[in-house]
């Protein structure tokens, strides 16, 4: 099972540095302050979360941008200011009583405590992360069995942050971000990781036990509720004894997720069968699982599926001032068109920090190894700085790549202490064929062996040595994701890149609408953008809002399924 990278071995250049960079910016800014996020709109419904969730990008983009963030230091110091006398934040419940949205909540925080501890070993963060697994989250362990899973439905509440219902069982609130006490286990699995105990361990088996008792879909659970809560699951399946059952719990939730509530932007329905909006929580979520479980399964449809989700939804999620935020539901009850929501155009208490998540990950998983073997995967095509560790020594690489807009990627060696040949696996993209991606090494074609979604070859590195990967990438008509969608439409691909027919900012939706037909022939005009021959529309591909205006990228509109109009 391939290893991601330290953090600290991860440099990246190009668009994922700038994406990085923009969210550590807006991270600086005063929403993100200790201040201002003890005393945040969701400081009462979800304690811990806002500044849990800060903690956590600021340690993710400081470790892969090489800053240190300035407002890291005073949140760790001034984080015991807002704890209770029994180490958490917010109200203390009578013995045999919790509320959903507190113990949800402190998920964040946990892990946030977590990368902290993790990146600077500060014994602060690791007593923090002690004080509430042991006062606020192994007591909640014998309430589980009497979690109102059958009430659940009735509290589907249309907002943005979820608000806590009071309720007369043991469970005194229970949250409209239905099912969120269960993403906790997102947080516990990485404390068990810093810090394991028995009684955490039994917390946990528990949890999981009662969650797969649950109908997800029949409750409308939240869907970066539940895809969190099989990340968790996920690192236990990795941490323990990886019992085949915990494997196959994610997989068929991972697969109804995507069957019952992903847009045609490859983004989330907030709920199971609420289209309301997408949430850049759950995408980062469906993101890093699906990396999670390529590395867990070795089946190359799940990279597939990240490539597809970085590229449009979480890159179309990024708003100019680095943050997150929610779009429309494409795809759902009938709708062609993509835009950012108008009311969410960004989520600074969520998204803008899990964002930074996404972002920092992609930089960690773009090349993967197995140190043991002498192998490594080049999962994704991104631009920048690479050190390999393995046991005959140390490989650096540095990255050059037009990717998703052009099939050209190179590496060039820039030290190596390795002197054995290694094994090289190269991911083949969606909408390419294996046999059609080349090689050359030091400018001499290299023959390459398909296996699995990759194409794989064995190289000596020298330093200063010139690896170059070509592959064609071309228009191609896909029918719409949702098979639910109306007859007659299709959409546009190029590569991972879905296609869409900008709308001028003086249109809405319903104004216009596009017809192009599948047999339609597109000439190229740059950066992944296409000017159909017969209509004159271009299509182009949806991921650089942050290169526009605020006022540009609230406007935005895109038409992504077309009704075929072939005479």
């Amino acid at each position: 099972m391939p290893d991601l990278l330290p953090l600290a071995d991860v440099a990246p250049a190009g668009d994922l540095r700038r994406r990085a960079a923009l969210a550590f910016q807006r991270l600086q800014e005063p929403a993100f302050r200790y201040e201002a996020m003890v005393r945040s709109s969701t400081a009462r419904e979800a304690p811990g979360d806002w500044i849990g969730r800060a903690l956590l990008g600021l340690s993710l983009l400081g470790q892969t941008l090489k800053v240190e963030p300035t407002y890291l230091e005073e949140i760790i110091a001034r984080l015991p200011e807002a704890l209770n006398a029994r180490g958490y934040i917010g109200e203390i419940h009578p013995e045999g009583r919790a509320d959903e949205n507190q113990v949800g909540g402190h998920n964040g925080l946990l892990r946030g405590l977590c990368e902290v501890y993790l990146w600077k070993q500060d014994p602060r963060a690791l007593a923090l992360i002690r004080g509430v697994v042991r006062n606020l989250m192994i007591p909640t362990r014998p309430l589980y069995s009497e979690y109102p899973d059958h009430k659940l439905a009735a509290l589907a509440d249309g907002r943005p942050i979820g608000l806590t219902v009071k309720h007369d069982g043991v469970w005194v609130g229970l949250s409209t971000d239905i099912g969120t006490v269960f993403f906790t286990l997102d947080g516990l699995t990485q404390a068990h990781a810093v810090d394991p105990n028995p009684g955490l361990r039994a917390l946990i088996e528990t949890m999981i036990a009662r969650y797969a008792q649950l109908d997800v879909r029949r409750i409308g659970a939240q869907t970066h509720s539940t895809l969190s809560t099989l990340r968790g699951i996920l690192r236990w399946w990795e941490q323990t004894d990886r019992r085949p059952d915990l494997l196959a719990l994610v997989r068929d939730r991972y697969a109804l997720y995507r069957e019952c509530a992903e847009t045609e932007h490859h983004a989330n329905f907030n709920w199971f069968d609420r289209p309301e909006w997408t949430e850049a929580c759950a995408v980062v979520d469906s993101f890093l699982l699906a990396i999670e479980l390529w590395r867990a399964t070795g089946e190359a449809g799940y990279l597939e599926q990240s490539h597809r989700v970085y590229h449009n939804a979480l890159s179309y999620a990024q708003r100019p001032n680095g943050g997150f935020g929610c779009d429309l539901c494409v795809g759902a009850a009938g709708r062609l068109h993509l835009a950012p929501h108008p009311k969410i155009f960004e989520a600074p208490w969520c998204c803008s920090m899990r964002g930074a998540e996404g972002l920092a990950r992609a930089a960690q998983a773009a090349t993967v190894v197995d140190t043991g073997a002498g192998a490594l995967w080049h999962l994704f095509y991104f631009e920048g700085e690479t050190t390999l560790r393995f046991s005959a020594g140390e490989l650096v690489l540095r990255s050059t790549s037009a990717y998703p807009y052009d099939g050209h990627v190179e590496w060039v060696v820039v030290r190596t202490t390795v002197r054995q040949a290694l094994e090289w696996n190269f991911f083949v993209p969606p909408g390419v064929f294996a046999d059609e991606l080349k090689l050359s090494v030091a400018g001499k074609a290299c023959g390459l062996e398909a296996r699995d979604g990759f194409v794989r070859t064995r190289i000596t590195a020298e330093a200063g040595q010139r690896l170059a990967l070509r592959f064609p990438l071309r228009v191609a008509v896909a029918p719409p994701y949702s098979p639910a969608f109306p007859a007659g439409h299709h959409r546009f691909t190029y590569g991972p890149l879905l296609l869409g027919a900008e709308l001028p900012p003086s249109e809405t939706p319903s104004d216009r609408v596009v017809a192009l037909s599948p047999d339609d022939a597109f000439v190229p005009v740059g950066r992944g953008r296409f000017h159909c021959v017969r209509t004159g529309v271009v299509l182009q591909p949806i991921d650089d809002l942050t290169y526009r205006t605020e006022s540009e990228a609230r406007g935005h509109r895109t038409q992504l399924l077309f009704p075929d109009d072939t005479p």
